[in-house]
């Protein structure tokens, strides 16, 4: 409390009373002790008088520390209460009685073992040692208290007035607020900025450093942590509560004492403060701490503008004064946090480090901290709610995300009565707040994440929120002006670039627990419209910025789902960003958001079915991407009878779906169905929109490859080529959608062997997929395999492996280890490894792609067939002539049954077979199989696989083996009518 009197005495005497607050018996006779006590003050009204009682005026255990320090007389109220809570006060007194011959009186409120007390050395009041309690009349106790203590004051009172401390001597006034019991742990790098501004050059003028942050951040502790550090780089440490003027004022009449500064100059406020500014000026080597301060301009009352000294500020608001550095103070790291919690609790020593924790407390105290934000106060408040209350780290996590407003709110049991909660701090912080819009603008910032808020995307969005929180946000100036006023709050603050804002979590917590339940909905319902209006559709040219606002696009989803909302616009942002996520190969999250769009839509009362439509439709696309064909094949027919019925046959939108249903054809291997659809879909593109249109190359590119699979090359060569001309035109050259044709027009120099082509077709297309979607995607790994499959065709055996080896690890991290695009490089690295005599290692690379394909595909399917020829030949190679026979007989008969029967691969079946058969001198079904290869051969154009280019020959051979030479002579004569060239080794799959 602030003295009971301030008149200026020629000797000052000055009381302090130290009793059990906690106690209302103590505080009783307290409170009666200083009625009695009245009088004296009236006779020495220079008589000045503190106490324990922490209050509005002195709400800081370091002040009353302070009151202890400079106390004439120290009265200790002794009760069992006393000597159970007020060890503190006691010890001090019994050292400053030492140090400075400061009187002591115990006065026995209540009977206690006298004898084992700290206190049996002094002579106790009442005079006839019987505690107050035991007297009949306690008034007269109290009297005969009062006037024990009045023969001292007395004394004291004719005593010279010597000065405390000379202007010569170093002066110490240190009593800084210790809330974490010595625990500074890892702020080494502000230390250091503080230790480096300070050894700067100032050129004469008084160094000043700002600590600024949110109240419990750690930001006095720091200030403690260098006092403590670098007290031999001073003369004289100040450490002086800067909180309020009052609070100033107190401190600084406290350092009169030490300076002894005239009585008649400490009546007046300004001129003691001039005095205090004046020693300051004069005296080198000296360190103030002004902790708490708010009001700068209490820095002029005090601070001279040239000194050698060193002035250190804590803050919340960060400082924009000129000269004065700000440091702004953040929350723990992980590590730290951690640290910081297993030392509170004394599971690890002072100066332990994590490694010497277990490993799974370790891991506890890291979640924990991530729970926290690594929030130092809320770390302390953990600390002691364990240390006070038992439990583990684990169930104070599992209680924090249950009950965040009890523990957030809990001060715990302090004996200092210090202790301040997190809410309590932050709650103050918000009350301060004058204008009520700026407290709804952080509510709605609270449901935002809390990591990168776009202030740019708060004008875009803000027209879908209610007023009068849109008019705020749609206008800069009053947005930037309500995020000024909240950064200088610390309750945001701006990242490096100025346009990207962060709330702490710990903070957004708060804000989220103060709201009731219906206000918590309201807020996120605000949340989800504004991303809504941010997050666009997915395109390439949208990509950068999707992925920018992904942050927010998630956060708010998990809004839709934590509180059960149903808003249109909810389910657009979970289609868009399912969409993305597809995009981006996060499959998982993709199908997550997809189906609960679709599920909102379907149950929302004014949904629209093309809505409905659009959603499976994305939803349709990431199953095709996951191989998860009939499903997606079920609902791209779901979506066609939407769009169909609600815009007709030939709508865009119609053909879209008809276009994304057809994909799933060609991948299930039903190539004649797929190239029927595509030509009707692209007729009615080029009709509706134009010949030259993007979606007419989609469906050019996608009938490419079905041509490809069909075996007719020159078709289409000439639909990549088309294709690859109209996104060039109305593409960047960057864009994804060129890859395909790119690939495929690769894949055909590839197999007239025109590698150096391929090469520059392949490359190209590796570096937009690198670009567009990076190394870890499954495009970017198909694109690598083929760059492999070219390597193997060229020799280069070595790069072939790394690059087969990225793609397959790429493409089970991304798809799985059973979609069909591992199952093609599987077969490419068996073929590779065929190559290089490897048998073993070919076989089961086979067998793995073989039982791949059967699952995913079924066991009829065109790839199917490919691996069991591709294995077939194997055998062959080892000598496995059965085993051979089998697999290839299996392969002819899938391929006559799904391909049209002039297909190259069927050619390339029988002719391997044949030749098999031949070798075994079974000549009359060799001779069979090579004539309907042959048949084949002539209607296949050049050039050919060289299984096929090198069939004629052998089946001559065979023929004049039987002693048919005419008829050989007229095979030969057939071929060289067909001017083969020379054959080439093609892409070792054919389908």
């Amino acid at each position: 409390m602030l003295p009971m009197s301030v008149s200026s005495p020629s000797r000052a005497i000055t009381i302090f009373i130290s009793y059990a607050t906690t106690s209302r018996a103590d505080t009783d006779a307290f409170n009666k002790l200083l009625k009695h006590l009245s009088l004296l003050f009236s006779h020495y009204p220079t008589l000045q008088c503190y106490n324990s009682r922490l209050d509005e005026k002195s709400p800081t255990i370091q002040l009353i520390e302070s009151h202890l320090n400079q106390a004439d007389l120290i009265i200790l109220l002794t009760s069992k209460d006393f000597f159970a809570s007020q060890q503190r006060e006691m010890q001090r007194a019994l050292e400053f009685k030492d140090l400075r011959r400061a009187h002591i009186i115990p006065v026995q409120l209540f009977p206690t073992d006298w004898d084992c007390s700290p206190l049996r050395q002094y002579r106790s009041l009442p005079s006839d040692g019987r505690p107050i309690s035991r007297w009949t009349d306690k008034d007269d106790a109290f009297v005969d208290v009062v006037q024990g203590i009045r023969k001292v004051v007395d004394e004291l009172a004719s005593q010279e007035s010597i000065p405390r401390q000379s202007p010569s001597q170093a002066v110490l006034l240190y009593d800084p607020p210790d809330p974490y019991d010595n625990l500074f742990t890892n702020r080494e790098q502000l230390l250091e900025t503080i230790s480096s501004f300070f050894a700067s050059e100032h050129g004469g003028r008084t160094a000043i450093l700002a600590l600024s942050g949110l109240g419990g951040v750690g930001k006095t502790s720091i200030a403690k942590e260098y006092c403590d550090t670098s007290s031999d780089l001073y003369q004289d440490i100040l450490w002086l509560n800067a909180s309020s003027r009052t609070m100033l004022s107190t401190y600084v009449n406290i350092l009169s004492d030490h300076l002894a500064v005239p009585s008649a100059v400490r009546e007046n406020e300004r001129q003691f403060f001039a005095a205090v500014k004046q020693w300051l000026r004069d005296r080198p080597h000296w360190l103030l701490v002004l902790d708490q301060i708010e009001d700068m301009s209490l820095i002029d009352l005090i601070v001279p503008r040239l000194s050698s000294g060193h002035v250190l500020l804590t803050m919340r608001m960060p400082n924009t004064r000129k000269g004065i550095l700000d440091l702004p103070v953040s929350s723990m790291d992980i590590n730290a946090g951690a640290l910081f919690l297993l030392r509170r609790l004394q599971i690890l020593q002072a100066q332990a480090s994590l490694k010497q924790a277990p490993e799974e407390i370790v891991h506890q105290a890291k979640e924990l901290v991530r729970a926290l934000d690594g929030f130092p106060l809320a770390l302390e408040q953990a600390g002691a709610f364990l240390k006070e209350k038992g439990g583990s780290l684990a169930d104070y996590l599992k209680l924090y995300k249950e009950q965040r407003a009890y523990l957030l709110s809990e001060r715990g049991q302090a004996t200092d009565n210090q202790r301040t909660s997190v809410m309590e701090i932050l709650a103050s912080m918000l009350e301060a707040l004058q204008n009520p819009l700026h407290l709804d603008l952080l509510y709605l910032l609270a449901f935002l994440h809390p990591d990168v808020i776009i202030e740019g995307q708060l004008v875009k969005g803000g027209r879908e929120l209610y007023e009068p929180l849109r008019s705020l946000v749609t206008n800069h100036l009053t947005l930037h002006e309500a995020l000024g006023q909240l950064h200088r709050y610390c309750l945001i603050r701006y990242c490096a670039d100025g346009t990207v804002l962060q709330l702490q979590r710990i903070v957004q917590d708060v804000l989220i627990e103060r709201l009731p339940k219906e206000q918590r909905r309201y807020w996120a319902r605000q949340a989800v419209c504004l991303i809504n209006r941010t997050f666009p559709e997915v395109r390439f040219d949208t990509m950068a910025i999707c992925e920018r606002y992904l942050p927010q696009a998630e956060n708010c989803a998990a809004l839709i789902t934590n509180f059960h909302l149903s808003s249109k616009e909810g389910a657009q942002l979970l289609e868009r960003l399912g969409s993305f996520c597809a995009q981006r190969a996060s499959y998982d999250d993709a199908e997550k958001y997809l189906k609960q769009a679709l599920y909102l839509y379907e149950h929302h009362r004014r949904t629209d079915v093309l809505n409905i439509a659009q959603t499976l439709n994305s939803l349709g696309l990431l199953y095709r991407q996951q191989a998860r064909y009939k499903e997606a094949q079920t609902i791209h027919q779901r979506a066609r009878e939407l769009r169909e019925r609600t815009l007709g046959p030939d709508h865009p939108k119609t053909m879209e779906s008809l276009h994304n249903l057809t994909m799933i054809y060609g991948d299930l291997g039903k190539y004649q169905e797929a190239k029927h659809n595509y030509l009707h879909v692209l007729a009615i593109e080029e009709r509706t929109k134009g010949p030259v249109h993007p979606d007419v190359a989609d469906t050019l590119n996608e009938l490419g490859l079905t041509y490809f699979q069909q075996g007719r090359f020159a078709q289409a060569e000439s639909a990549y080529r088309r294709a690859l001309a109209i996104y060039e035109l109305s593409r960047p050259a960057s864009h994804p959608d060129l890859t395909y044709p790119l690939d495929g027009l690769g894949t055909l120099a590839e197999r007239e062997g025109d590698y150096q082509q391929a090469a520059i077709l392949y490359q190209r297309a590796f570096a937009i997929c690198q670009q567009a979607f990076g190394e870890i995607h499954p495009e970017t790994a198909h694109s690598k395999n083929k760059l492999a499959g070219l390597a193997t065709s060229q020799g280069d055996y070595q790069r072939a492996e790394s690059f087969y080896q990225q793609a397959l690890t790429v493409c089970e991290q991304t798809l799985g280890s059973g979609h069909p695009d591992v199952a093609l490089i599987l077969n490419d690295q068996a073929f590779l490894a065929t190559r290089q005599k490897q048998y073993q290692s070919a076989e089961l690379l086979y067998q793995r792609a073989l039982s791949i394909y059967e699952v995913a595909l079924g066991s009829e399917h065109p790839a199917v067939a490919s691996v069991l020829h591709n294995l077939g030949q194997l055998f062959c190679r080892t000598g496995d002539k059965e085993r051979a026979e089998k697999l290839l007989r299996r392969a002819l008969a899938i391929r006559e049954k799904v391909l049209d029967a002039t297909h190259p691969s069927i050619a390339q079946s029988l002719a391997n077979l044949a030749n098999l058969l031949a070798d075994q001198h079974r000549d009359t079904e060799a001779e069979s199989l090579f004539q309907q290869a042959f048949t084949l051969y002539l209607h296949i154009p050049a050039p050919r696989h060289p299984d096929v280019a090198q069939m004629p020959e052998k089946y001559a051979s065979l023929l004049e083996r039987l002693n048919r030479s005419e008829e050989a002579t007229t095979v030969r004569q057939k071929v060289r009518a067909q001017k083969e060239p020379t054959p080439t080794e093609p892409p070792q799959h054919d389908y």
